[in-house]
Protein backbone atom coordinates (compact mmCIF):
# COMPACT_ATOMS: atom_id res chain seq x y z
CA UNK A 1 0.00 0.00 0.00
CA UNK A 2 1.42 3.57 -0.81
CA UNK A 3 1.96 5.72 2.39
CA UNK A 4 1.68 9.01 1.60
CA UNK A 5 3.68 11.51 4.07
CA UNK A 6 1.49 14.90 4.62
CA UNK A 7 2.67 17.89 5.86
CA UNK A 8 0.14 20.61 6.75
CA UNK A 9 -0.43 23.40 4.32
CA UNK A 10 1.96 21.72 1.19
CA UNK A 11 1.70 20.15 -1.68
CA UNK A 12 1.42 16.71 -0.60
CA UNK A 13 -2.78 17.74 -1.02
CA UNK A 14 -2.40 17.32 -4.57
CA UNK A 15 -0.69 13.80 -4.40
CA UNK A 16 -3.82 12.92 -1.88
CA UNK A 17 -6.40 14.53 -4.91
CA UNK A 18 -4.43 12.19 -7.37
CA UNK A 19 -4.43 8.97 -5.55
CA UNK A 20 -8.83 9.55 -5.10
CA UNK A 21 -9.02 10.26 -8.83
CA UNK A 22 -7.09 7.17 -9.51
CA UNK A 23 -8.32 5.04 -7.09
CA UNK A 24 -5.29 3.71 -5.49
CA UNK A 25 -5.30 1.96 -1.90
CA UNK A 26 -3.11 4.69 0.76
CA UNK A 27 -2.47 5.16 4.13
CA UNK A 28 -1.79 9.04 5.07
CA UNK A 29 0.40 10.01 7.46
CA UNK A 30 -0.13 13.35 8.90
CA UNK A 31 2.74 16.09 9.91
CA UNK A 32 2.60 19.16 11.78
CA UNK A 33 4.31 22.07 10.70
CA UNK A 34 5.80 23.98 14.09
CA UNK A 35 3.33 26.94 14.74
CA UNK A 36 6.33 29.52 15.39
CA UNK A 37 8.63 28.43 12.43
CA UNK A 38 6.29 26.92 10.29
CA UNK A 39 8.55 24.21 9.19
CA UNK A 40 8.49 20.42 9.10
CA UNK A 41 9.38 18.52 12.04
CA UNK A 42 12.45 16.36 12.82
CA UNK A 43 10.69 13.32 12.19
CA UNK A 44 9.68 13.96 8.44
CA UNK A 45 13.45 14.16 7.73
CA UNK A 46 13.55 10.51 8.41
CA UNK A 47 12.05 9.90 5.13
CA UNK A 48 12.89 12.87 3.18
CA UNK A 49 16.55 14.10 4.35
CA UNK A 50 15.23 17.80 3.79
CA UNK A 51 11.89 17.35 5.37
CA UNK A 52 9.97 17.98 2.72
CA UNK A 53 6.42 17.07 1.43
CA UNK A 54 4.99 15.37 -0.49
CA UNK A 55 6.64 12.11 0.03
CA UNK A 56 5.42 8.77 -1.21
CA UNK A 57 6.87 5.55 0.03
CA UNK A 58 5.48 2.39 -2.08
CA UNK A 59 7.02 -1.40 -2.40
CA UNK A 60 9.89 -0.27 -0.81
CA UNK A 61 10.75 2.98 -2.89
CA UNK A 62 10.82 6.65 -1.63
CA UNK A 63 9.61 9.47 -4.16
CA UNK A 64 9.49 12.83 -3.31
CA UNK A 65 8.44 15.91 -5.50
CA UNK A 66 5.25 16.39 -6.72
CA UNK A 67 5.55 15.58 -10.67
CA UNK A 68 8.11 12.81 -9.78
CA UNK A 69 5.29 11.55 -7.84
CA UNK A 70 2.60 11.95 -10.45
CA UNK A 71 4.60 10.53 -12.75
CA UNK A 72 4.94 7.28 -10.91
CA UNK A 73 1.23 7.31 -9.97
CA UNK A 74 0.08 7.47 -13.14
CA UNK A 75 2.78 4.62 -14.26
CA UNK A 76 1.25 2.39 -11.13
CA UNK A 77 -2.04 3.05 -12.36
CA UNK A 78 -1.12 1.75 -16.54
CA UNK A 79 -1.40 5.43 -17.88
CA UNK A 80 -4.47 6.76 -16.39
CA UNK A 81 -4.67 10.30 -16.84
CA UNK A 82 -0.77 9.98 -17.61
CA UNK A 83 -0.02 11.84 -21.29
CA UNK A 84 -1.95 11.56 -24.40
CA UNK A 85 -0.02 9.39 -26.90
CA UNK A 86 0.39 12.20 -29.65
CA UNK A 87 3.05 14.53 -29.25
CA UNK A 88 1.20 17.94 -29.38
CA UNK A 89 -0.99 16.42 -26.71
CA UNK A 90 1.84 14.91 -24.22
CA UNK A 91 3.24 18.43 -24.89
CA UNK A 92 0.27 19.99 -23.38
CA UNK A 93 -0.04 17.89 -20.84
CA UNK A 94 3.80 18.65 -19.69
CA UNK A 95 3.84 22.24 -19.74
CA UNK A 96 0.86 22.04 -17.32
CA UNK A 97 1.69 19.68 -15.19
CA UNK A 98 3.96 22.04 -12.93
CA UNK A 99 1.42 25.14 -13.92
CA UNK A 100 0.99 25.61 -9.59
CA UNK A 101 4.11 27.23 -9.74
CA UNK A 102 4.69 29.61 -12.67
CA UNK A 103 3.09 32.92 -14.01
CA UNK A 104 -0.16 32.92 -12.65
CA UNK A 105 -0.87 35.91 -15.51
CA UNK A 106 0.06 33.12 -18.49
CA UNK A 107 -3.34 31.29 -17.71
CA UNK A 108 -5.46 34.84 -18.96
CA UNK A 109 -5.21 37.14 -21.55
CA UNK A 110 -2.26 39.41 -19.43
CA UNK A 111 0.39 37.51 -19.74
CA UNK A 112 3.03 40.04 -21.75
CA UNK A 113 5.83 38.30 -24.53
CA UNK A 114 8.47 39.53 -22.01
CA UNK A 115 6.83 36.57 -19.04
CA UNK A 116 8.71 33.75 -19.29
CA UNK A 117 6.26 31.35 -19.51
CA UNK A 118 5.23 32.80 -23.24
CA UNK A 119 6.28 30.00 -25.05
CA UNK A 120 3.65 28.02 -23.54
CA UNK A 121 1.50 25.66 -25.99
CA UNK A 122 -1.61 27.89 -25.19
CA UNK A 123 -0.14 31.02 -26.53
CA UNK A 124 1.99 29.43 -29.99
CA UNK A 125 -0.80 30.09 -32.61
CA UNK A 126 -3.16 31.72 -30.22
CA UNK A 127 -5.20 34.83 -31.55
CA UNK A 128 -5.25 37.09 -28.73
Amino acid sequence: MIIVHHLENSRSQRILWMLEELGLRYEVRRYERNKTTMLAPPDLKRVHPLGKSPVIEDDGKVVAETGAIVEYLVDKADGRLGPPATRDGALRYRFWLPKDRSCRLCWSSWCSDACPCSASPRRSGSSR
